[in-house]
């Protein structure tokens, strides 16, 4: 079922948490509103839920208005048919698996068939042979599936998620991850998912909505996302990299990224942009599309060490570019150590480079 958001904003005294934001979610996609603390996006995920009223605007699923200020409609969260999983599991302690995933049938009147409802909610999350526990004899894990199966139990077309996998560990959330996309496709619903966890987005969803203080700043796939940042914010949040300040100049038919007298990144010779000669940029560069070596090559850049983490299968080098006051972020096979003199190249298809790095205004791509 589609979801339809037109014009819907929200205040909180004199604190604007949403600011007007238009929004079409398709039937059977997956999409994370995505973004730091206090952002808005639990603040929209509630009001879609209808747990929130929005300030103005209209609120649709398929053909149906939920939600509409000027017309004073508000359909009840109960009457939205809907699938709601939250953070914390909100299970009953004195109920067994069974009775808490059948508690939300039974509270809507939906008692034709419960059983039946339950048990293939209970199959769906793999917890068949549970139903006679209590939470307390389940794991975090398990749990939290228990949620989910409340959340499905009555079929709905929408499940809204607010962030249901932050209180698991890593092992398992990558766990409950596989299992919440198959059962979103499975079952063909329409999902709506809150995160701040950029890797958990980007992994699971169709489309990205990434938000900032109220806005939406930029709606398209992890792909696009990551690869094609519309702006600052966005470039710093989803994905790890650097941005870099430059000039764009040509010099020989090659084009760089000029960042100082000394100092040039050339882009690669295939360069299709539009870019203005001598125009101020900001670049979007990531760690997979540069190389590091200890020996100087032809179009090898001059840096020097700064940071080094390992992670078990790579380092994560942080390395500040000769003649200049700007750093970048690489990843390494070989162990480096601060203040090691390196040379890197920037490889890969493109460098993304924005005009106007803050409100995402003209954007082009090297290639």
């Amino acid at each position: 079922m589609d979801i339809t958001l037109q014009d819907i904003e929200k205040s909180f005294g004199k604190l604007q948490a949403l600011k007007p934001l238009n929004l079409t979610i398709k039937s059977g996609e997956f999409v994370s509103l995505l973004g730091p603390s206090g952002c808005g996006k639990t603040t929209l995920l509630r009001i879609i839920a209808g747990l929130e009223n929005a300030d103005d605007g209209e609120i649709q699923f398929g053909d149906k208005t939920v939600y509409s200020k000027k017309r004073r409609l508000n359909v009840s969260p109960q009457k939205r048919h809907i699938g709601m999983v939250f953070q914390d599991f909100a299970l009953w302690p004195h109920m067994t698996v069974f009775e808490n995933v059948a508690y939300g049938l039974r509270a809507t009147g939906q008692k034709a068939h419960l059983k039946e409802k339950v048990k293939e909610a209970l199959s769906n999350v793999q917890l068949g042979d549970h139903a006679e526990r209590y939470p307390h004899q389940l794991s975090g894990g398990q749990q939290q599936r228990v949620a989910i199966a409340r959340a499905i139990a009555n079929d709905p077309s929408i499940i809204l998620m607010d962030e249901p996998l932050s209180a698991l560990d890593a092992t398992l959330r990558d766990e409950m991850r596989i299992l919440l996309q198959s059962l979103v496709k499975k079952l063909n619903m329409t999902a709506v998912y809150v995160t701040h966890d950029q890797n958990e987005a980007m992994a699971m969803s169709d489309r990205l909505v990434v938000m900032n203080q109220g806005e939406m700043m930029q709606v398209n796939t992890p792909e696009e996302v990551y690869q094609r940042p519309e702006n600052e914010t966005v470039a710093k949040f989803v994905g790890k990299g650097a941005l870099i300040n430059g000039t764009h100049v040509l010099y020989e038919d090659v084009h760089y990224l000029k960042l100082n007298q000394n100092t040039a990144i050339p882009f690669s010779k295939n360069f299709m942009g539009e870019l203005p000669y001598n125009s101020r940029v900001t670049a979007v560069i990531r760690p997979e599309h540069i190389n590091l070596s200890r020996t100087a090559r032809e179009t090898g850049i001059e840096a020097e060490v700064e940071t080094v983490s390992f992670l078990g299968e790579r380092y994560e080098v942080t390395f500040r570019i000769g003649g200049s006051d700007q750093s970048l972020f690489a990843y390494s096979k070989s162990k480096l150590s601060p203040g090691d003199h390196i040379f890197f190249e920037v490889t890969g298809n493109y460098i993304h480079v924005m005009t106007n790095a803050h409100t995402g205004g003209e954007r082009h791509e090297t290639a």
